[in-house]
C-alpha cells in the first residue's frame, strides 16, 4: 500500500485542525496517511513515502510573533520539504490551503517558491487568490474550499426552532493580549441586555486561559462549554444555538452546516473569505469592541447560511480530493471523466 506524508497541524487536539487529517485519510482509499511532526521524523518520513501532501492550513503565512516560532519558519520547512520531495521523485500536491500575510519581500519570494514547487495546487478561497498574485505568483490558481467540508451534511432541512444561545468559539493567536479586554468589551451590552452568551473553547490547551480571562471582565460570568470532540459534533451542538462568533475558522464551518447564522471575527483572511462565500458578518480583530456587537446585533436579521451555498462547499472541496486522487494515480485514476473541475482566480 503506498504512503502519503501529509503535512498539516493534525494531531493537536484541536477538532478544526484533527478534521482535516481525517478527511484527507477518507479521501484517500487505498493509500497509508503519515503524520509526522517533529523535523527528523518528518525527514524520515519523506524518503519512505510516496507522495507529500499539504493537508490544508494557511501555509502561505507569516507566523505570529506570540506563535513561538520564527515568521518565516512555517515558509521556509514547505519549501524545503516540497523541494526535498521534487528531488526524490514524489508527487506534491497543497489541497485546500490558504495565504496570510506576506508583507515582506522574504516572505513574498518564499511564497512564489512554493507555489512553483507544487505539482497540484488548490487553494481554500478566492482571498488567498489575491494574496498570492499581489505576492507575484503566477496566476490563476484553482479554487476549491476547506478540505473539512468533506466530512459534513449540509444542514437539516424544514424550518429551525426559534431562539438559542449565542456560542462564542474561542481562538485566536497565542500571545495576543489584548484579545480578551476587546472581546469581553463587545459582548458585556449583551450580556447586560439579558443575552444567553456561552463560551467554547475548542483548543483545550489554549483557549480555556482565553475564556476565563473573558468572563471575568463581563457583569457575570459566562458558561464555559466544553470543546467538541469533532467537527461533526460542532455541527449538532450549534444546530441548537442562535448564533455563533466564531475566532476559530472550522467553528465556521459547523455552523453553517448547522444551517446557524454566524459572525466571523478573526485576524486572517480566511475568516473575512468563508463569511463573503455564506452571505454572513465579518469583523476584523483591529476593528472597535462596538462595531463586533452590532454586527452580532445585526446577524440576527440576516438569513442563515443556505442549503445550497454549503452544498457548493462540500462540492468544492470534494473536487479538490478528486484531483489529488488524479494526481496520485499518476493521471489514471478511474474517477478522472467524472470531475468537472474548479474555477479559477483571479480571472484573467
Amino acid at each position: 500500500m503506498p504512503t502519503a506524508l501529509l503535512l498539516g497541524a493534525s494531531g493537536q487536539r484541536n477538532p478544526g485542525d484533527d478534521a482535516l487529517g481525517e478527511a484527507f485519510g477518507a479521501a484517500l482509499p487505498g493509500w497509508r496517511t503519515l503524520v509526522a511532526t517533529s523535523p527528523p521524523a518528518v525527514a524520515r518520513a519523506l524518503v519512505s513515502s510516496d507522495a507529500l501532501v499539504v493537508a490544508g492550513g494557511t501555509v502561505f503565512n507569516t507566523l505570529h510573533p506570540g506563535a513561538g516560532r520564527r515568521p518565516l519558519s512555517l515558509l521556509r520547512g514547505t519549501v524545503a520539504l516540497l523541494g526535498a520531495a521534487r528531488v526524490l521523485g514524489k508527487p506534491r500536491a497543497m489541497v485546500g490551503v490558504g495565504a496570510g500575510v506576506l508583507d515582506s519581500a522574504t516572505s513574498r519570494r518564499l511564497a512564489r517558491a512554493l507555489v512553483l514547487q507544487s505539482d497540484l495546487l488548490v487553494l481554500r478561497d478566492e482571498e488567498s487568490a489575491d494574496v498570492l498574485a499581489a505576492a507575484g505568483a503566477p496566476t490563476p490558481f484553482r479554487v476549491g474550499a476547506d478540505a473539512a467540508w468533506t466530512l459534513l451534511e449540509p444542514p437539516p432541512r424544514g424550518p429551525r426552532a426559534p431562539g438559542g444561545p449565542i456560542v462564542v468559539a474561542l481562538g485566536g493567536p497565542a500571545g495576543d493580549g489584548s484579545l480578551p479586554a476587546h472581546l469581553a468589551a463587545a459582548l458585556a451590552p449583551l450580556v447586560e441586555a439579558g443575552h444567553d452568551v456561552r463560551l467554547q473553547p475548542w483548543d483545550v490547551s489554549a483557549d480555556l486561559a482565553l475564556g476565563e480571562a473573558v468572563s471575568e471582565r463581563l457583569p457575570r460570568r459566562l458558561p464555559l462549554l466544553g470543546a467538541p470532540a469533532n467537527l461533526p459534533e460542532a455541527r449538532r451542538l450549534f444546530t441548537e444555538a442562535g448564533l455563533v462568533v466564531g475566532l476559530r475558522f472550522h467553528a465556521l464551518v459547523a455552523a453553517a452546516a448547522a444551517g446557524t447564522r454566524f459572525v466571523a471575527y478573526g485576524h486572517e483572511p480566511k475568516q473575512a473569505g468563508l463569511a463573503r462565500r455564506l452571505c454572513q458578518r465579518a469583523v476584523g480583530t483591529g476593528e472597535s469592541s462596538a462595531v463586533l456587537t452590532r454586527a452580532i446585533l445585526d446577524a440576527f436579521e440576516r438569513p442563515a447560511p443556505s442549503r445550497a451555498t454549503v452544498e457548493w462547499q462540500i462540492e468544492a472541496a470534494q473536487a479538490g480530493m478528486q484531483l489529488l486522487r488524479v494526481l496520485l494515480a499518476g493521471g489514471n485514476s478511474p474517477a478522472e471523466d467524472e470531475i468537472e473541475g474548479l474555477p479559477f482566480s483571479p480571472a484573467s
